[in-house]
């Protein structure tokens, strides 16, 4: 069958095409813009055993259909290719030792101290907005406040933040493939600009950020290449801002809905759970490649096939889930899907929960009588499920 990802009707309300999939299967075929057919899971037994079997589904595809990941996307400009070569996209032992690397960095920087950080850029952007009629918050309020925070954790100096504001907003409007294509080049000033600090964090050894811990972290005499460190922190930047942004627009649209999700967003951290879960905001994981024949996942899967975690449908799925269409703000258990699972989950998690749970907190307590002031517009780029734009009346 013919599954529409991106159809607004899927986005708003999943369980329906989500339960057909399941009656097909642990895998189904779906087709992607770019990366082509592959499977995807639709159960969370299927999820969790593709992203912890690295023996059977390899993130590089190289040593098993002979092409990496750069030489398949040989055509892409080259702004881009230090992104085809993350570690989201490596397997151990390489993907281990990078890992280690930032996970060494991150130390360094204890997320939960940026909390009164966080906290006060919130303020700043809520006294900036307007006073009258609507606001669009994702652009004042929702965009810029993860951006604050990723580059207070990667210890960017405010003078440069201008900069990397403009080369990174057209990601965000990539809908379309002229407007990914412009966005692909701008990456090529991102590039210019990152190594730029670079230099700057190699002349302070001491310096304050996540950029200067990459720069001189080393453990038994490894260090990140030059190459590795560009690759590293355009991941952490890009994928480190732009997925938290859908988590608080979901949330944001979510308790405007529903008044009485109001209740438990302060000290209430179970919601951010719920939100995370319930809307999957990254429905999809990076696709893997199938080492050999294998029924693994309780279907066949031949050598070099391409399959996904489908996180939205593990995240919903009954079998795990009790009630999974509601969304139930302290819900528990609640070991979803939403950061991923396994060797590979998802690095800055922890960043991510305390930007929305302060986001949220702080808007809401300003202005507890704010109402969507439209419908919101589901966003339409393939694997994300997240409000394009947010319209506000603040009250």
């Amino acid at each position: 069958m013919s599954y529409r990802l991106s159809d607004p009707a899927f986005l708003e309300n999943p369980a329906p095409l989500l339960a057909q999939m399941r009656a097909e299967g642990p895998l189904v075929r779906i087709r992607l813009p770019i990366m082509g057919t592959m499977w995807a899971t639709t159960t969370d037994a299927a999820a969790r055993q593709l992203l912890k079997s690295p023996d059977l589904f390899r993130r590089d595809p190289a040593p098993v259909t002979g092409t990496s990941i750069a030489q398949r996307f040989w055509w892409m400009p080259a702004s881009i290719k230090p992104l085809l070569g993350t570690m989201i996209v490596q397997d151990d032992p390489d993907h281990r030792r990078l890992r280690h690397l930032v996970e060494l960095a991150f130390a360094r920087a204890t997320i939960e101290d940026m909390r009164p950080r966080i906290e006060a850029m919130a303020e700043r952007l809520l006294d900036d907005l307007p006073r009258q009629g609507p606001v669009d918050i994702v652009a004042r309020y929702t965009r810029p406040l993860p951006f604050l925070a990723i580059c207070a954790l990667l210890g960017i100096p405010e003078d440069r933040h201008a900069d990397l504001t403009a080369r990174i907003a057209p990601i965000s409007h990539a809908t379309n493939p002229l407007r990914a294509l412009h966005a692909v080049l701008r990456l090529r000033g991102l590039q210019d600009s990152l190594r730029a600090l670079f230099a700057d964090a190699r002349r302070a050894p001491q310096g304050p950020g996540l950029i200067s811990a990459l720069v001189h972290a080393e453990e038994d005499g490894a260090r990140l290449t030059g190459e590795e460190l560009l690759s590293m922190v355009m991941l952490l930047f890009l994928a480190g801002h732009e997925t938290t942004v859908h988590l608080i627009n979901n949330g944001i649209a979510a308790i405007a809905r529903n008044r009485a999700l109001r209740a438990h967003l302060h000290g209430h951290p179970l919601l951010i759970e719920e939100l995370v879960r319930y809307f999957s905001p990254v429905m999809l994981t990076k696709p893997m490649v199938a080492v050999r024949d294998t029924d693994a996942l309780g279907a066949m899967v031949r050598k070099g096939e391409m399959v996904s975690a489908f996180l939205l449908a593990a995240n919903h799925d009954p079998a795990r889930v009790d009630a999974p269409h509601l969304l139930m703000p302290e819900r528990l258990p609640n070991a979803h899907l939403g950061f991923g699972f396994g060797p590979h989950a998802c690095l800055g998690m922890q960043l991510a929960r305390i930007e929305a749970q302060v986001a949220l907190d702080r808007l809401f307590t300003r202005h507890p009588r704010l109402t969507l002031a439209s419908p919101p517009r589901w966003l339409k780029r393939p694997g994300f499920r997240a409000p394009a734009t947010l319209s506000l009346t603040l009250g």
